[in-house]
C-alpha cells in the first residue's frame, strides 16, 4: 500500500519538473509582434567636422551620420543652417568655418542635442625655403648648328628645398636676366626653362661659341652655373 502512495507522489512532481523548462522557454520568447529592442534607446547620431581632403588653405567638412532617414535637424555654430537628412541617415556640409557645433533632432518634446567633435589642430605649413638649385640641362634646336649665326640654347634647371609657398628665383647669363617665380611644394620644383643667345663665331677656324648662365634663389643664398659649348656643323 505504501509502495503505491509513493508513485502517485511522485507522479504530479515528475510532471511537473518536466514542464518548467518550457514554461521557462516561453518567458524568454518574445510576443508575437513585439520587437525584441523594444524600449532600447535608438542609436545616437554622430557629427564630426573634418578637414576637407586637397584642401589648401584648409577647408572643413561638416558630416552627420546615424539620424533618423528623412528627418530634419538644426545644426547651430559659426555657421547655423537645418539639413535634412537622407536615406541613409546622413549629411555632408562642405566648407564650413571652424568651430563648436550642435546638431538638434526629435521632436519637440522627445529633441536631442548632438555635440560635433572639432579635427586635431592643423599644423602651420612651414614657410618656403630653397636650399638647393641645379642647372639640369642644356642645348640647342639641333645637335649641331651653324655657328656662323646666333643660336638659341635652352637651359633647364631644378629646385630644391623645404616647405610651401611661393618663391622667386633668378636666371641670368649672356646680357640677359629672368625672375620667374613658382608655386613650389616641398621636397622640389621644376625651374622655367631659360632661353638665351649665342654670339657668332667670326671664323670657321675660331673656337665655337660658349653661353654662360646662373641660376640662383632670390636670397642669393644658393646658386649653380654652367658653361656650354655648341657644337658646330
Amino acid at each position: 500500500m505504501n509502495l503505491h502512495v509513493r508513485y502517485a507522489l511522485l507522479t504530479p512532481l515528475l510532471a511537473c519538473s518536466v514542464a518548467l523548462p518550457s514554461t521557462m522557454a516561453a518567458q524568454a520568447s518574445p510576443v508575437a509582434g513585439v520587437p525584441a529592442a523594444l524600449g532600447a534607446a535608438p542609436q545616437a547620431g554622430t557629427c564630426k567636422l573634418e578637414v576637407a581632403a586637397g584642401t589648401d588653405p584648409v577647408e572643413f567638412d561638416l558630416k552627420l551620420a546615424g539620424f533618423k532617414p528623412g528627418s530634419q535637424v538644426q545644426v547651430s555654430g559659426p555657421e547655423s543652417f537645418k539639413a535634412s537628412i537622407n536615406p541613409q541617415g546622413s549629411f555632408t556640409e562642405q566648407d564650413v568655418k571652424k568651430g563648436t557645433y550642435t546638431v538638434k533632432s526629435g521632436g519637440k518634446n522627445h529633441s536631442q542635442t548632438t555635440n560635433c567633435t572639432k579635427p586635431a589642430r592643423v599644423p602651420a605649413t612651414a614657410k618656403a625655403r630653397i636650399t638647393d638649385v641645379d642647372i639640369t640641362t642644356a642645348s640647342t634646336a639641333t645637335p649641331k648648328v651653324d655657328c656662323s649665326q646666333p643660336q638659341s640654347v635652352k637651359f633647364e634647371g631644378k629646385l630644391t628645398g623645404t616647405g610651401s609657398g611661393e618663391v622667386t628665383y633668378i636666371w641670368s647669363g649672356q646680357g640677359k636676366r629672368s625672375s620667374p617665380s613658382v608655386n613650389f611644394t616641398a621636397p622640389s620644383a621644376t625651374a622655367a626653362p631659360f632661353i638665351v643667345k649665342s654670339a657668332a663665331r667670326a671664323a670657321a677656324n675660331d673656337p665655337a661659341p660658349k653661353v654662360s648662365v646662373t641660376l640662383s634663389d632670390s636670397t642669393g643664398g644658393v646658386s649653380d652655373q654652367l658653361t656650354f659649348t655648341l657644337v658646330c656643323q
